[in-house]
């Protein structure tokens, strides 16, 4: 069994809205809407958690009827830091699944283009190693700057890889790893970091082009035209 816990209770600053991020309009519907539709088309989904801030639950749960999707099981409330939130979503997997066998996908709802590929390739990766996660290879040249903003030199990038959404962890090393991480007071960068954390290994799976994050003006600008492009 594979379940969704998509994220969408963060704040958005750098988008300058006056209004969470996911309800910004993208093609006519709101952001979250493609987060939701990508993993509700999925065969490789059988139910999907929406993580959302606490006065927006109503207006998640309308996006839902409105637009009829079926596996999503659970609006729940969020946390005070993405990392928070993923453990309310791990801890409301565990409270209603009794399964031995279930792959958790954590994808931000403001990925708005991930594909039906990423998400079996994740799952079942992290259902054979425990843990896996979509990644862009760094394209640019990377160099490490000293306080003084001196150049220290040029790091080699085809080490260097730029993580995205889905990051999949089989639940029982996601529960483990989420209180754990919260047991040290420890705050990863992403969700498999808290996997690392534990000593756990992490796959890499190569992210398609248009699996990004919208957080500026400029990346809505972006999804629209690739949304017109694949339309």
């Amino acid at each position: 069994m594979n379940i969704a816990i998509i994220l969408a209770s963060g704040m958005g600053k750098r988008m300058g809205a006056d209004k969470n991020k996911v309800f910004l309009e993208l093609g006519g519907k709101p952001l979250i809407f493609y987060a939701i539709d990508n993993f509700e088309k999925s065969d490789d989904i059988d139910e999907i958690v929406i993580v959302a801030k606490e006065d927006e639950i109503d207006d998640m749960e309308e996006i839902v009827s409105e637009f009829g999707f079926k596996k999503v099981s659970h609006i729940i409330e969020g946390g005070s830091e993405r990392q928070f939130s993923g453990h309310n979503g791990v801890n409301c997997v565990c409270d209603n699944y009794d399964n031995d066998d279930i792959v958790v996908l954590f994808h931000n709802g403001a990925n708005p283009f991930v594909t039906g590929e990423e998400i079996r390739n994740v799952a079942s990766k992290a259902r054979g190693y425990g843990a896996a996660v979509v990644a862009h290879p760094t394209k640019d040249t990377i160099r490490k700057v000293n306080d003084d903003n001196m150049s220290q030199g040029v790091v080699d990038r085809s080490e260097l890889w730029n993580m995205q959404t889905p990051q999949a962890i089989k639940l029982e090393l996601a529960k483990e790893a989420f209180d754990k991480a919260r047991e040290k007071e420890f705050l990863g960068t992403d969700d498999v970091s808290l996997v690392e954390e534990l000593g756990g290994d992490v796959v890499i799976v190569e992210a398609s082009d248009n699996n990004f994050k919208v957080t500026t003006p400029i990346d809505l600008a972006l999804a629209e035209v690739i949304l017109g492009i694949n339309n």
